[in-house]
């Protein structure tokens, strides 16, 4: 006979003090608490939230990604590209990524690890 698992959520409580609740919320980061215990009892691998920074940056490099997307077909559809142009091109896209990796230095933008 086989069992079913069931998977119904069960609750448990920790009981901890008001110095004990603050230093776990500092070491959360952000996460929830039960997402942080559980993480740290568990041992499994938990991930902050994106800080705005973090959030920033992801659309800088979606932006550049679209760039680049938008650019492709240009450069397949004219075989003879001034040099200028493609020169250009790469210009802005250096001056894109030079952005975001100031942003990420200025910022001290983490990996999500705690």
């Amino acid at each position: 006979m086989s069992r079913s698992k069931s998977n119904k959520v069960r609750h448990v409580t920790l009981r901890v003090t008001q110095h004990e609740r603050d230093e776990l919320t500092k070491r959360a980061a952000g996460r929830s608490l039960s997402d942080y215990i559980r993480g740290r009892v568990l041992s499994k691998q938990t991930r902050a939230p994106l800080q705005l920074l973090e959030r920033e940056t992801i659309r800088q490099l979606s932006q550049i990604s679209d760039l680049i997307t938008d650019y492709s077909p240009h450069v397949k559809t004219h075989p003879k590209l001034k040099r200028r142009e493609i020169i250009e091109f790469f210009g802005v896209l250096e001056h894109e990524l030079h952005t975001v990796r100031f942003s990420i230095l200025k910022g001290e933008a983490g990996d999500g690890n705690c």
